[in-house]
């Protein structure tokens, strides 16, 4: 790192402006045009600065990738909570959908387990935290208790909820609500309009749910 750089950052600024340049890259360009040249260039650094802090692109991608999960995880726990399993568990694929929507480059990046360090605990932890309002509510659904985090065991029905959810991100991130919907923005008029009654007919309340919520 050269003298400028010194004078011009702290360590921690010098660290915080690499993650911004990286997070606004990516959003602009999506992870493919994402590089650790433009990261510094953008930051206004030397191009060996992020590998400097960071120990190469797939360091810094891992660190923006924490983020994006504390990110979707506060998100995820503001959404309103009900008496009824299933209610719950569509409100939370909702806000999961929504957020890849609103975040299709920095939600591509959590899912390309190729470019960041999945072994990584603070990835780990955020990861499992983010989605923890997400598995209680399949939990819930299901009749299964919340999953234990030091128990990392495989189980179906979490496979499950999760996969409907991303598979819907999915389809939207890759453009399919224009083939439904003529409007200024069809993932929006998706979202608003078709994803509820999906998710209501993968996740129907039942009818002893909804008599005792009432």
């Amino acid at each position: 790192m050269g003298a400028t750089e010194r004078d011009s950052y702290h360590h921690g600024d010098l660290r915080a402006a690499l993650i911004e340049a990286s997070e606004s890259i990516i959003r602009e360009e999506g992870v493919e045009g994402f590089t650790l040249r433009k990261a510094a260039k953008r930051a206004g650094v030397s191009p060996g600065a992020p590998s400097h802090h960071f120990k190469g692109t797939k360091g810094l991608l891992t660190v923006v990738a924490i983020r994006v999960f504390q990110r979707l995880g506060a998100e995820l726990a503001i959404l309103p909570v009900s008496d009824v399993p299933a209610r719950d568990l569509r409100t939370q694929a909702e806000g999961y959908v929504t957020f890849a929507a609103q975040n299709p480059g920095l939600f591509r990046l959590i899912c390309r387990v190729d470019l960041i360090d999945c072994q990584d605990q603070e990835f780990r932890e955020a990861s499992f935290s983010a989605l923890v309002h997400y598995r209680n509510a399949a939990a819930a659904y299901f009749g299964e208790d919340p999953p234990d985090r030091a128990a990392r065991i495989f189980r179906p029905y979490l496979a499950s909820a999760f996969a409907t959810a991303h598979g819907l991100a999915h389809m939207i991130l890759e453009g399919r609500p224009a083939l439904l919907f003529d409007t200024p923005d069809p993932a929006e008029t998706f979202i608003e309009t078709t994803l509820p009654s999906i998710l209501l007919a993968t996740w129907p309340d039942r009818p002893c749910e909804v008599r005792h919520s009432a």
